[in-house]
């Protein structure tokens, strides 16, 4: 029994001598750092946390665009169903300015948050079918 215990302290201060074991900073090689962070001083360490922080987000970034990407993608090859309550269309689909089908429900453009401006549309169109008048031609009238 003794031995048992004589073991088991030999490996909890061998345990303990390794977690406060310090070495020179991996980085500047300035200050100590332990195993805890990776032997880089406190200072360089967070650095590094906030590097991989950085590389994460951008990635995590990246997966949502490709998702959106799909979603497009697949919202443009199924016009048989609704896009909001994936009802089936059959012939009664509309199609949206923003190129998506809906149900009869869901086709104005408040009910799917619509994505195309009509009143930028409704603008230009009104500037093309309306050209300037011109003071000077009306007075020659």
């Amino acid at each position: 029994m003794q031995n048992n215990q004589g073991a088991a302290t030999q490996e909890q201060s061998i345990n303990q001598e390794n977690k406060q074991e310090t070495r020179l900073c991996n980085a500047c090689m300035t200050f100590y750092g332990t195993a805890a962070t990776q032997f880089y001083c406190s200072k360089c360490y967070q650095i590094i946390i906030k590097e991989t922080n950085l590389e994460t987000n951008q990635q995590q970034q990246i997966v949502q665009e490709i998702k959106q990407q799909e979603e497009v993608i697949k919202m443009k090859e199924d016009p048989s169903k609704c896009k909001v309550c994936k009802r089936k269309l059959g012939i009664s689909g509309i199609q949206c300015k923003c190129e998506a089908y809906f149900c009869n429900k869901h086709r104005l453009p408040e009910e799917h948050q619509c994505t195309f401006d009509h009143a930028e549309k409704a603008k230009q169109l009104l500037i093309k079918n309306n050209p300037l008048v011109n003071i000077k031609k009306l007075e020659q009238l």
